[in-house]
């Protein structure tokens, strides 16, 4: 990765080493194995460039390799499919949230809106009460083993 500018972009906003490396949340030591020209990861590329608010084609000088050129496209990539990502998650989440306020305002309408029995007023009660301690529980659960998994085959250059 010769040729690339993160030094001279650092400076220029006044940044030290450290700085950059908690704004970019990478270790110091890639900061200077960067700066010295070493390679690093995409991920690590897209980091950097957010924390100093440029593009990654702004890290470099002018292309020369093609495999600088590839870094920076698959960085790139990286990028949209993270927005991508990012925006299916959200919407995710807004999904689940309605659905559930939709089924604990009809569960809670069923409970006081029609004459029930003791006994299933008692159980409609205690499942309306239950239902809103689960939600965060169940969603954590979808996340984890539905979501997360399918967003990863779905975007594989943001896989952990």
């Amino acid at each position: 990765m010769q040729n690339n500018k993160v030094k001279k972009l650092r400076l220029a906003q006044h940044l030290s080493q450290e700085q950059l490396a908690e704004k970019a949340n990478v270790s110091v030591r890639t900061i200077q194995r960067l700066e010295a020209g070493k390679d690093v990861s995409a991920s690590t590329l897209n980091l950097i460039a957010n924390a100093l608010g440029v593009s990654v084609e702004k890290l470099f000088s002018p292309i020369n390799s093609s495999e600088q050129q590839e870094k920076i496209n698959l960085a790139k990539e990286q990028q949209v499919q993270l927005d991508k990502r990012y925006t299916e998650f959200r919407t995710f989440k807004m999904f689940y949230s309605s659905v559930y306020v939709i089924i604990m305002l009809f569960l809670y309408t069923i409970i006081y809106a029609l004459p029930l029995s003791d006994n299933i007023y008692d159980i409609l009660e205690i499942l309306w009460i239950g239902g809103w301690m689960i939600m965060i529980p169940v969603r954590r659960w979808l996340i984890i083993n539905k979501v997360e998994p399918r967003l990863d085959r779905k975007y594989p250059l943001t896989a952990d």
